[in-house]
């Protein structure tokens, strides 16, 4: 029936088209003797029983309110109009005029409907509506701050829906990214809020970088349509469509009060950074492989981490301005303490090890990703977030010895002779550096809201942990008290702990998975990247950049300040001394000033004596080679 009616309309569209929007200006304008006439308005049916006492229903007429409007729900009007725009969107001319009219109505009911219709006609891909009706588009963006938070909840979903079919029109794409970011950062309520935040984030996640040359999709159609249905691919607009004001509003609720609120926000924007920043500057690099060859890197690096050549490059100065800030947010996060929002804590230790540098990375390429994003916290006021960063790997390196000691004390406690007064003692050390562990580690989330409680739950969960009989849960756990450990190491405590302390209870299986999360090494910084960072270093030394050189030292530097175990592999470590051997004697003039302003010596010098007291810990520890056993 739907097709014959379509088929018919569109034939007669010339005989037809002023007799019903005529009807619909009735209609939707409230004129009482169009809505008295005409039983179609609503087919909302009336319920009654007849004398034999069985029930009859009846179509029902929409009722009319004093002003003329239409009252009752109206559905099947708002539901017409939008049909007849893809089958004769011409016969709408003179009706958007209209439902705008609407759009500022007392009810809410005629106010709302009036807001998700224009929204689905403003959005629609086979039209041009938004367009050719500006001043209706303007009054529809004004439902944006309605008192109505249902119709606000509408307003969010209609102009996220706007910008995944209409990226092409950049005027009133900027238009409502400036709506979206009002709601982010003004609405009072939670609800929609929330609702902004996800569905900005996960539209621009699955953005592309370049637009979808698709014709049919991209271009607004001025003709009537040949089908009576959009077609059926997904469209993805492009990143540029949205706007840096509007993930800087995104931004914005990561200083929420709410606890949920904050961790969507920086959880979002952190995939965003990945997907389309990082992971686009490094492209070439990971197309490389780990052999990448050496000019490659050097561009990359002088594009982003030289002030003087990026202002050359339009496109690195606007991606910086858009995504470039986004790592200094969600190390301002570590500012939230466990007691303050552990959920939070662990979800940032969760984004920093696995989606700023992903695992899918090559080696070089998170070595270089790592250099770019320390130079940019490294930047003036950034300060803050790079100190959080290193609070925040120095809590990991403590808690990695924390956990080396307990695992050291339970052996010895294992070791002594079951019932006597050494082994109670050594059990007794034992638990106490497992209740060290605990404090450096990740409280219990969700359990109880009495701190007395919270203890006894604790208590009894570290009691359990403590008594396990399956050894290997402690095998597994000493392989990431490292941080010479390989990701193979990291993944199989991801996989084997949930398995083996499942017994425990739901809330020791907690507590141990995020005691592996933040003890172990993820991609963000292991000693792959590390090992990379020195080689590196050297390759831009012979390549003549004692600049890059400088940056990739400064990186390894920085992180074994917390690890000093990363450089003290076999390998690195030989290849620091060969460094230092090098720039010492074989140099020209030219070379040697040029080590003197980026102080190459000094830093080699420093990282060799940071991590050469650690290399026996290492040797004993762990091999560092990526062969945890």
């Amino acid at each position: 029936q739907y097709l014959v009616a379509a088929k018919i309309i569109r034939r007669t569209e010339d005989k037809i088209s002023s007799p019903i929007a005529a009807l619909l200006n009735g209609l939707l304008g409230g004129d009482t003797d169009v809505v008295t006439s005409i039983s179609v308005v609503d087919l909302t049916e009336t319920t009654t029983t007849d004398a034999r006492g069985k029930t009859v229903s009846t179509p029902s007429a929409a009722a009319v309110t004093s002003t003329g409007q239409v009252a009752h729900t109206g559905a099947d009007v708002w539901s017409i109009t939008y049909e007849l725009h893809r089958i004769a969107p011409q016969i709408l001319t003179t009706v958007i005029g209209t439902v705008a009219s609407s759009l500022v109505y007392p009810e809410v009911g005629p106010r709302w409907r009036a807001t998700k219709l224009l929204g689905r006609l403003f959005a629609a891909r086979s039209s041009n509506i938004a367009v050719k009706f500006r001043i209706c588009f303007s009054q529809w963006l004004r439902r944006s701050a309605d008192t109505e938070q249902k119709i606000r909840e509408t307003m969010v979903k209609g102009l996220v829906s706007f910008l995944t079919n209409k990226s092409h029109e950049t005027d009133l794409c900027q238009d409502v990214n400036e709506s979206l970011a009002t709601i982010l950062t003004k609405d009072p309520s939670l609800d929609v809020r929330l609702l902004a935040i996800r569905q900005v984030c996960e539209l621009a996640h699955n953005a592309t970088n370049d637009a979808i040359s698709d014709t049919a999709a991209t271009t607004p159609s001025t003709t009537t349509s040949n089908t009576t249905t959009p077609p059926s691919r997904t469209y993805t607009p492009d990143i540029s469509v949205f706007s840096a004001e509007l993930l800087l509003a995104v931004a914005n609720r990561v200083s929420s009060k709410n606890k949920t609120e904050r961790r969507d926000a920086i959880t979002g924007l952190a995939q965003i950074f990945h997907k389309h920043y990082i992971r686009k500057i490094l492209r070439h690099v990971q197309d490389g492989g780990d052999d990448c060859d050496i000019e490659v890197i050097l561009r990359v690096l002088h594009e982003h981490c030289s002030e003087e050549q990026t202002k050359n490059y339009k496109f690195v100065v606007e991606a910086e301005e858009k995504f470039g800030w986004i790592p200094q947010k969600v190390f301002e996060c570590v500012y939230f303490s466990d007691a303050t929002d552990p959920e939070l804590r662990n979800r940032i230790y969760q984004i920093v090890d696995d989606v700023l540098l992903d695992g899918g990375l090559t080696a070089t390429s998170r070595a270089v990703g790592l250099a770019i994003i320390l130079h940019g916290l490294k930047k003036k006021g950034k300060e803050n977030a790079f100190k959080w960063m290193c609070a925040l790997f120095s809590q990991r390196s403590q808690l990695q010895r924390a956990l080396g000691l307990y695992l050291d004390a339970r052996v010895k406690a294992k070791g002594c002779e079951a019932g006597s007064a050494e082994a109670f003692t050594a059990d007794a050390e034992a638990m106490e550096k497992l209740e060290v562990v605990a404090s450096l580690s990740s409280p219990l989330v969700g359990i109880s809201s009495s701190n007395s409680d919270s203890s006894a739950d604790m208590s009894s969960v570290l009691k359990r942990f403590h008594t396990a009989k399956d050894k290997h849960i402690f095998r597994i756990l000493s392989t990431i008290a490292s941080p010479t450990h390989s990701p193979s190491a990291r993944k199989r405590a991801f996989d084997e702990l949930p398995k083996r302390t499942k017994g425990m209870g739901a809330v020791s299986v907690a507590w141990t998975k995020a005691l592996a999360r933040r003890c172990s090494m993820g991609a963000f910084v292991n000693f792959e990247s590390i090992e990379h960072c020195i080689i590196l270093a050297q390759e831009s030394f012979e390549a003549n950049d004692c600049k890059v050189s400088s940056l990739f030292l400064t990186c390894v530097k920085t992180m074994i300040a917390p690890f000093p175990a990363l450089a003290a592999t076999k390998e690195s470590f030989k290849n620091l001394v060969e460094f230092l051997e090098v720039v010492r004697t074989d140099v020209t003039p030219e070379a040697k000033k040029e080590l003197e302003e980026y102080g190459i010596v000094t830093l080699i010098s420093d990282i060799l004596a940071k991590s050469a007291s650690s290399m026996p810990a290492s040797d004993v520890g762990g091999k560092g080679n990526g062969d945890d056993e």
